[in-house]
């Protein structure tokens, strides 16, 4: 996510056919094999004039300081627990984002919180596991 900061990262990503793309997805979700024709349609996807710089942007504004008159309003909006019931999900291998990251975030919610972390899957935990997902979701929403 830091080098998609840089003004490279534009001429990385779509070097090659897009092997850094490849590359993610082996990283991120390691025990996942993204379909041949799935893989074909993201690339497609990603070669159309101004995809990827707008992908790009997505992780750039990540680190872009709110004005201040954004930063009051966030802070305003953010101040105290979240009451709203919320499930949340985490592959057991995500090696884009730790699953420690995730540990004791139910301090923060007042309301119904499931934290679900899915063993056997990574980043892409909904692809990987769909069917283990989609059964928590409707449990979920059911109850």
């Amino acid at each position: 996510m830091f080098f998609f900061q840089t003004a490279l990262a534009e001429a990385a990503v779509e070097f090659d056919d897009l092997a850094f793309i490849d590359r993610l997805w082996r990283d991120w979700s390691p025990g996942y094999v993204l379909p041949d024709a799935e893989r074909a349609a993201l690339k497609e996807t990603l070669r159309a004039p101004g995809v990827v710089t707008q992908i790009l942007n997505y992780y750039r504004q990540l680190f872009t300081p709110p004005t201040d008159e954004t930063a009051q309003a966030l802070q305003a909006r953010a101040s105290g627990a979240l009451t709203v019931p919320s499930l949340y999900f985490h592959g057991a291998d995500d090696n884009c984002i730790s699953v420690k990251l995730s540990d004791n975030m139910n301090a923060a919610f007042t309301s119904t919180f499931e934290r679900i972390v899915v063993p056997d899957a990574g980043h892409f935990l909904h692809l990987e596991q769909p069917k283990t997902v989609a059964k928590h979701i409707v449990g979920f929403l059911n109850s």
